[in-house]
């Protein structure tokens, strides 16, 4: 009788899930999950949009990393939803379309939900469109760096659909209220250099250097201390929604918390030796 040891069992925790419309791959303690459907832009089908919530529910409580890249295989990040479903949807009287995408936005929004868990700082390396959903996908991303052949767009109204994938939940948040809703309804293509004129994304960079750019951004912030990365994570996205004495709450506990992790003392250390810490994540 096979007993199953320790070692086994955080190799099995460590083992990214297996997916047929994007890839997880982990080199150290930086991940990188690239949506692979090139020949439909990345558009998300039912099958993509089920595997993004093995894929992010993994990523939030499984895998071992410290950062994480999200972009697209191709040409394109992510057209969005894949019009070919609604329109199969619309010509097949027996088919219950609206029914259809609810089901459908609820896995969506649930795999948002969890992508919005990871504890670690999610970059998105925006190398070509991102569109509607796709949009979205970039929008919860903590930070986008884009190739200069990316373009955003809210797209849904030019079919007539209303926003999902949390685009009227972080837009905002991003670009303040009245311009996201001006967004939406002039609903530009927004070149690279005009998302980085309204703050969508930090920086613009040549398309041969998107990869290493991004690269260089998760090392950076995966070499940074988990709980203050995890806090400051945790705290940014609820501040809005908190009462001030309710947030102070937060943050009190916060601080007190990291005062118990070694990377705290690690820091300290550092700090009076006038050396950089190196934090071991514990």
């Amino acid at each position: 009788m096979h007993t199953t040891t320790q070692r086994e069992m955080s190799s099995e925790t460590m083992k990214a899930p297996e997916l047929n419309t994007m890839r997880i791959e982990i080199d150290g303690e930086i991940g990188t999950l690239t949506l692979d459907r090139p020949d439909a832009f990345n558009a998300m089908s039912p099958e993509m949009i089920g595997e993004m919530t093995v894929a992010f529910a993994w990523l939030a409580d499984r895998a071992p990393l410290r950062a994480l890249i999200v972009t697209g295989a191709g040409k394109a990040f992510c057209a969005g939803g894949d019009v070919t479903w609604f329109r199969r949807g619309l010509e097949d009287d027996e088919l219950d379309l609206p029914s259809e995408v609810r089901r459908g936005a609820e896995a969506l929004h649930q795999a948002i939900v969890d992508l919005r868990r990871i504890s670690y700082p999610v970059i998105a390396a925006v190398n070509g469109p991102a569109a509607g959903a796709g949009f979205s996908l970039a929008l919860a991303c903590d930070t986008r760096i884009a190739s200069e052949s990316a373009f955003f767009a809210c797209a849904y109204g030019r079919i007539g659909a209303s926003p999902d994938g949390g685009m009227t939940y972080f837009l905002p948040r991003v670009v303040g209220p009245s311009r996201a809703l001006e967004l939406l309804l002039d609903d530009p293509n927004l070149s690279a250099q005009d998302a980085l004129a309204e703050k969508l994304v930090s920086e613009v960079v040549a398309p041969e250097e998107l990869s290493e750019r991004a690269r260089a951004k998760a090392e950076k912030l995966a070499a940074m201390a988990p709980h203050y990365v995890r806090m400051a994570k945790l705290l940014c996205g609820q501040s809005i929604e908190n009462s001030l004495t309710e947030h102070l709450q937060l943050e009190r506990h916060g601080i007190a918390d990291s005062m118990a992790t070694e990377d705290l003392r690690a820091g300290v250390a550092a700090f009076f030796g006038g050396e950089k810490a190196e934090f071991a994540g514990k």
